[in-house]
């Protein structure tokens, strides 16, 4: 992917705002098995720490159960396990991210949370060719921070797939 930032292969382009301003966007930073990703801040609710997680029964594995978080019932996703990332314990430093899709409270486990960061949206570039972990249309963009490079989900498009999944689910 190195070869991808190199100078003049980069395709920059302005999902997130108009073109050519120069914006920053805030994003938190975590941890799905070995791989770090990025999620738009302002579609973070609330990072909770790990809690008692209800299973729901004739759910696909990916689907963890439900929480009760301030009296509001949400459904917890386990994203690694949706899209094959690797690792399958829950340990200490594993939160509970609460984010709005679609105007509707949904959560998922990160085995870490990182940082927040700020990067100039005008440095976010489409997704290059080539293998990534996570289906390319769950990717919003990619963009580098210092010698980080910060993989942004689409978040849209992973509640999609999941519900597809659910909807498809035949146990």
């Amino acid at each position: 992917m190195d070869e991808y930032f190199s100078q003049g292969k980069s395709d920059t382009f302005d999902t997130f705002g108009i073109e050519g301003a120069e914006e920053l966007l805030a994003l938190v930073c975590f941890r799905l098995g070995d791989e770090q990703y990025a999620l738009d801040i302002a579609r973070v609710h609330e990072v909770l720490r790990l809690m008692p997680i209800i299973r729901v029964p004739q759910m696909p594995d990916f689907v963890l159960g439900i929480i009760n978080a301030r009296g509001n019932i949400i459904p917890v996703f386990d994203f690694r396990r949706k899209f094959g990332l690797g690792g399958n314990t829950i340990d200490e430093k594993a939160k509970i991210i609460v984010v709005d899709v679609r105007e509707t409270p949904v959560c998922f486990v990160a085995d870490e949370l990182l940082d927040n960061v700020k990067i100039e949206r005008s440095s976010i570039a489409p997704v290059p060719q080539g293998k990534l972990k996570v289906p390319k249309e769950c990717v919003a963009g990619i963009s580098r921070l210092d010698e980080r490079v910060i993989i942004i989900l689409d978040l849209d498009k992973m509640y999609e797939l999941a519900q597809e999944d659910i909807r498809n689910f035949n146990p």
